[in-house]
């Protein structure tokens, strides 16, 4: 299967085909090699504990920021 990239407004498209099962809304990291070559590394989605445990962790610094804001 080949596809072609196009422009869509200021941005170059390269649509993934469906029978790739791809789910929308996925997140991926682009990256490109020094031979052009594009790749798509799937970026994976958070839980309910590592979202809890980001919460946990800016919480710590939240008095700090207050106090920094200002200046």
């Amino acid at each position: 299967m080949i596809i072609k990239s196009r422009k869509v407004g200021n941005s170059i498209t390269v649509t993934i085909p469906k029978k790739l099962n791809v789910p929308e809304n996925a997140e991926f990291e682009p990256s490109v090699d020094s031979e052009g070559n594009i790749f798509l590394k799937r970026v994976p989605e958070l839980t309910d504990e590592k979202v809890k445990d980001i919460h946990q962790f800016m919480d710590q610094f939240k008095p700090l920021m207050e106090k920094l804001k200002d200046k």
